[in-house]
């Protein structure tokens, strides 16, 4: 089982394409041991997307759609001022989501 990773980043946000792929990244390693249940189901399938672009005021819209063997996952938010903080709720709340 390999975790399929997407990011999908609005021209509006190009300008933080390495601060988002770095803290993903880093999310990633935090959700890793809770994927570890799949590792032994050969045709278990993992697609994680995740979303973001940034508004006229600055602030960031940020949205993650996971696929983890079945089980759904959506996180959406808007208005988040830090990019770091966007990220590290949508991945606290995959977490949290696949600890149930």
């Amino acid at each position: 089982m390999q975790p399929q990773i997407i990011i999908q980043i609005d021209d509006s946000a190009e300008h933080d394409r390495d601060v988002i792929h770095r803290l993903v990244s880093e999310s990633m390693g935090k959700v890793d041991s809770y994927l570890k249940k799949y590792e032994n189901k050969p045709d278990a399938t993992v697609r994680i997307e995740f979303s973001v672009k940034k508004n006229h005021d600055d602030s960031f819209h940020g949205r993650l759609h996971a696929n983890i063997d079945g089980q759904i996952v959506l996180f959406e938010r808007e208005k988040f001022r830090k990019l770091d903080d966007l990220i590290n709720h949508a991945f606290q709340h995959l977490k949290e989501q696949l600890s149930k």
